[in-house]
């Protein structure tokens, strides 16, 4: 193996405390995670992406709706059900080999198993990862109608640490793969890819480096000096401008979904009220010329803004407000001339994270929406960050874990990936440990908000809470990677935080979260959790015994059932047996 892959594969392991698995397994989770990287940008938790051990063909299936990762059945209802139409989705495989060169007979098993997976009785056996997509390509299959051109797209990509030399054979092995895929019928777009040794160093290379751009304006007045913010400016730019150098991927014809980190909402799709007009807008050739001012704008930060006559160069930007806006012009940028539709965009260098928030919450106040985004933005919310850190200057290396409110805030900062939690995985967490509904932490990873909105980072709840739940799911990840829990148990991850907590409290019942007594009741979770490894183990165990007795008796091995609020409060009864 190449001394960089070897080199980033070490690294990436122990980021994700998963030293343990052999080398063929973490690079297949290595290479999933730098292919799933260039599509969504949000925090990967490769375990949902890569299948187990058992699973002949493809190593890796990544889903990508509107960009967002879909992981589940239940994701996949919410988006339709939300009656949004012309929705994107994009079903990616993955096949990854350590060794040294490509073949032939592999690359055509690989498309062999896509094929197969495709139909309605598949031939091979699958694990969780590849049955629960599965459900998802026949949810996508049925709701055609709200899917853009009515079908998704899809990528096969065929990795090795070997070096593609373009052999007839194995060019034609690609050719082939992809005409089978096409010839399901099931695909707008089918690209089938290898990766070799040099590009997946250029894909770890793109990973890794900032986001730069250089955009052409037709006008820039800068605003006066403004307490905090090094400079500002309110430009005009062509639409079309603005799509090609600060929008378009360089390397492919995909929007830049890291941009859009610190915007409070995701792309609502074309059929949304506010965005379908917009396309009225662009569509009339009347109004088309007048977007400038029957649009609100853009606007962009930047740590770093440069204006050199007629141009601004800028470094690792955001656009904070116009998501929508932006998502829109690129998906009708064949409707855009070069000068007739122009875009107002105030562009503000500015570093420091509350300024940030503010500008952020002030230019998204138009319709508010109580999402993960906004919720980050809550005093509850920077409470427990600084709870957190406070947490982290009297803990060991070992104990330490991080609350990244903000997106990317720890990017840099040689933190190992497994100790940072961003705030849907922290919602997960309290709401199976303190909320008690495991199955809904389960099923909804991503409507885990409006599940619970009500119940999360109220100003009266104690943070301890929140970072007590944390560091159970952060000893479950490590007992887990570390090969001490079984190998199927990643699924049961929030019942047993729901169960630890009984457990090392004796059953009592959990006090009021905005009470004195909820303190020490955390406090003797932590202190249990934070024990030698072999004190830390012993509850967990306790927790596998308790789920595989709920397993015999109801059933809970199909992974279904583990969504149902019934299940939960049988095995809550089960455990309170023992005390």
């Amino acid at each position: 193996m190449h001394k960089i892959i070897s080199s980033s594969l070490k690294t990436f392991s122990e980021e994700h405390c998963i030293e343990s698995m052999n080398e063929a397994k973490r690079f297949e989770h290595f290479v999933n995670y730098c292919i799933a990287s260039k599509y969504y940008s949000g925090r990967i938790d490769t375990s949902g992406i890569t299948t187990g051990d058992e699973d002949p063909g493809i190593d890796g299936v990544i889903i990508i709706v509107d960009g967002e990762l879909v992981t589940t059945e239940e994701e996949i209802d919410a988006i339709f059900e939300s009656h949004r139409r012309n929705v994107e989705v994009e079903f990616i495989f993955i096949q990854s080999k350590t060794s040294e060169k490509f073949e032939k007979k592999e690359l055509t098993n690989f498309g062999d198993c896509v094929y197969d997976f495709l139909s309605d009785h598949p031939e091979h056996s699958y694990d969780e990862i590849l049955s629960e997509a599965h459900k998802i390509f026949d949810k996508v299959v049925v709701n055609f109608h709200k899917v853009k051109h009515g079908k998704p797209n899809t990528r096969t990509y065929f990795v090795t640490t070997g070096v593609w030399n373009d052999e007839k054979e194995l060019s034609a092995a690609l050719k082939v793969n992809q005409k089978k895929l096409e010839s399901t019928g099931y695909f707008n777009n089918v690209e089938s890819l290898k990766l070799d040794r040099d590009e997946i160093i250029t894909l770890l290379i793109s990973i890794r480096q900032p986001v730069e751009a250089k955009v052409k304006v037709k006008g820039c007045i800068p605003y006066d000096n403004i307490k905090g913010v090094e400079e500002a400016y309110i430009c005009v730019i062509p639409a079309k401008n603005f799509i090609n150098s600060l929008l378009k991927n360089a390397d492919d014809d995909r929007i830049k979904s890291g941009i859009f980190e610190e915007n409070v909402r995701a792309f609502l799709g074309e059929s949304n009220s506010v965005n379908s007009s917009i396309k009225d807008t662009l569509t009339s050739k009347e109004t088309r010329d007048r977007f400038a001012i029957l649009n609100n704008g853009i606007t962009i930060v930047s740590p770093d803004v440069r204006v050199q006559s007629d141009t601004i160069s800028l470094s690792n930007y955001q656009i904070v407000n116009g998501c929508q806006t932006s998502h829109v012009l690129f998906r009708n940028k064949e409707l855009l001339t070069d000068d007739s539709t122009m875009l107002t965009v105030k562009v503000i260098e500015v570093s420091d994270a509350d300024i940030i928030n503010q500008i952020v919450q002030a230019t998204n106040n138009q319709s508010y929406v109580e999402d993960e985004k906004f919720l980050s933005l809550k005093s509850k919310a920077k409470n427990i960050e600084v709870y957190f850190n406070s947490c982290n200057d009297d803990a060991g290396d070992e104990l330490k874990i991080f609350f990244e409110r903000r997106e990317r805030q720890y990017s840099g900062l040689k933190i190992s990936d497994s100790k940072i939690f961003d705030i849907r995985t922290v919602a997960r967490a309290f709401s199976a440990m303190f909320l008690e509904i495991p199955h809904i932490a389960a099923s909804y990873p991503t409507q885990i908000f409006q599940q619970s909105e009500n119940k999360l980072f109220l100003d009266e709840q104690n943070e301890i809470a929140y970072y007590c739940a944390t560091l159970a799911l952060y000893k479950f990840n490590k007992l887990f990677n570390s090969k001490k829990l079984p190998s199927d148990f990643s699924k049961y991850k929030w019942h047993t935080l729901m169960l630890l907590k009984y457990l090392i409290n004796n059953g009592i019942k959990t006090p009021e979260l905005n009470s004195k007594k909820i303190t020490q009741y955390c406090q003797d979770i932590i202190k249990v959790l934070s024990s030698t490894r072999e004190d830390v183990q012993q509850p967990y165990q306790v927790c596998v015994e308790i789920i595989k007795e709920g397993i015999e008796k109801g059933g809970w091995e199909k992974k279904d059932r583990l969504k149902r609020s019934l299940h939960t409060a049988r095995l809550k009864k089960i455990l309170m047996k023992r005390f």
